[in-house]
């Protein structure tokens, strides 16, 4: 029987597509951490830079120690750090030098797999990311080849991107991402030979979420189509806008004369741990969705739709959601068909937001649009629409961008210009550099984090 492995996503993906990524602290996941260790995954996607920053906003907790504390409880199994190549924890470019920085810090604390999606399939980012990942000490480098429905997001267009991401040999593993919830069994069958031919020997993932209501028929596909690695949750973090429920998949795989190595009586006892902390803190588990096929159009992933809501009703407007909706489908059409993932999304889902809250289009361009315009996020996968590649160049703060190349700063000359010499350690330079200085002030005051939580 064939053997099907799987990552875990219940902590950093769970917990982000369904309870906005502040809903579990790093007690409430230790509490965990000893059974999550002996169930038997091939790794644990365990923290982001979206989840670095919401540790020290809303928990008060330093996301380096939060690492550390979980790679001593679970010291068998890979945790796994996710990121753009580009930035950290803010939607802002940074540097060369602090990505740089970044892989060797959480690789210092326990981070032994780095996973890297960027939207533009960039190979200049992801082979310098996947050097500077080797050089830190991280062990499985995977890349993510996202998927995307657009006239421009074709076969061949995947496939040639496949192949240009196994060349480097630093990238040890490949997966097909699917952050909007869009493939389709039939997509799957015509989809998946396509990857696998392109990229050869390399280990072939495969993550996609539950928002259309496909996300189980996908992954059973995927089987049939040769792929044995699947990213999957448990409840109440699975279903929904989160991935498929790793019970049900196990269940319905038998059909296929598949086996698993996972504990599946460990993994009960999680559940109902995390079911006992949601009751307690008031969280809502995922739920099976049912099809919608709105998701086919806007592409906006789940998760987002939360932030468009907080977003429309601090301008009093969450009832023009749907107006939003379909305006976001008209702003990515206008960009190029960018590929809805991070931080592209949220820079397409912002404008969309703007012009429906202005009343007129494009009054208000944000930094983020700008600098996608200007290239800093890789070239748009189609040709931006003239009229909105006017209006972006003819503001003043476009100009001035122009006319200056992304700064490359080292590490010694960004500590230098912002006053933090060596006294300041690595891991708070980051959060300094990162985040707003009372929000590191308070994290700071908050003392070390508390491993303990009482359910």
């Amino acid at each position: 029987m064939r053997k099907i492995r799987f990552v875990d996503t219940t902590l950093r993906d769970g917990n982000q597509s369904l309870w906005d990524a502040t809903g579990l602290t790093t007690g409430m996941i230790l509490s965990v951490a000893a059974d999550m260790d002996r169930a038997g995954f091939k790794a644990i996607d365990f923290i982001s830079s979206i989840h670095m920053g919401v540790s020290v906003r809303y928990h008060k907790e330093n996301p380096f120690e939060k690492i550390r504390l979980a790679a001593k409880a679970i010291p068998n199994t890979p945790l796994s750090f996710g990121t753009t190549g580009r930035r950290f924890i803010g939607f802002v470019r940074s540097p060369d030098s602090i990505v740089e920085l970044v892989l060797k810090t959480v690789a210092a604390n326990g981070i032994r797999r780095v996973w890297l999606i960027d939207a533009a399939h960039d190979i200049d980012v992801i082979s310098k990311n996947a050097r500077m990942a080797k050089q830190a000490g991280i062990e499985e480098f995977v890349v993510a080849l996202s998927y995307s429905i657009s006239p421009v997001h074709t076969d061949a267009y995947y496939a040639q991107k496949a192949r240009e991401i196994v060349a480097c040999r630093e990238v040890d593993t490949v997966y097909l991402k699917d952050q909007g919830g869009l493939l389709t069994p039939e997509r799957v069958r015509e989809l998946v030979p396509v990857i696998r031919e392109a990229i050869g020997e390399k280990p072939l993932e495969i993550h996609t979420h539950c928002s259309a209501g496909l996300g189980p028929q996908v992954y059973l596909e995927a089987i049939r189509q040769g792929i044995d690695i699947l990213h999957t949750a448990m409840p109440p973090l699975a279903d929904g806008t989160s991935q498929p429920s790793i019970f049900q998949i196990v269940e319905e795989m038998k059909g296929l004369e598949c086996e698993t190595d996972v504990a599946m009586d460990v993994l009960k006892g999680i559940s109902e741990r995390l079911y006992a902390i949601a009751e307690k803190e008031g969280r809502k588990p995922g739920m099976p969705a049912a099809y919608d096929a709105a998701y086919y159009e806007h592409q906006v992933p789940g998760g987002m739709v939360s932030t468009l809501k907080r977003q429309l009703g601090e301008a009093g407007m969450e009832h023009r959601l749907p107006e939003v909706i379909e305006e976001i489908k008209r702003v990515r059409k206008e960009l190029g068909y960018p590929i809805m993932v991070t931080p592209l999304s949220q820079f397409v889902g912002t404008q969309a937001a703007m012009n429906i809250i202005s009343g007129k289009r494009y009054k208000i361009v944000p930094d983020g649009i700008i600098q996608y315009v200007l290239g800093y996020f890789g070239e748009s996968p189609a040709a931006i629409d003239p009229e909105v590649l006017d209006k972006v160049h003819s503001l003043e703060k476009t100009k001035k961008m122009m006319k200056e190349a992304f700064p490359q700063p080292s590490i010694e000359e960004i500590r230098k210009a912002s006053g933090m010499g060596p006294e300041v350690s690595d891991e708070e330079f980051l959060l300094r550099y990162s985040l707003k200085q009372n929000e590191v002030e308070a994290m700071l005051a908050a003392g070390p984090i508390n491993p303990e939580y009482a359910c």
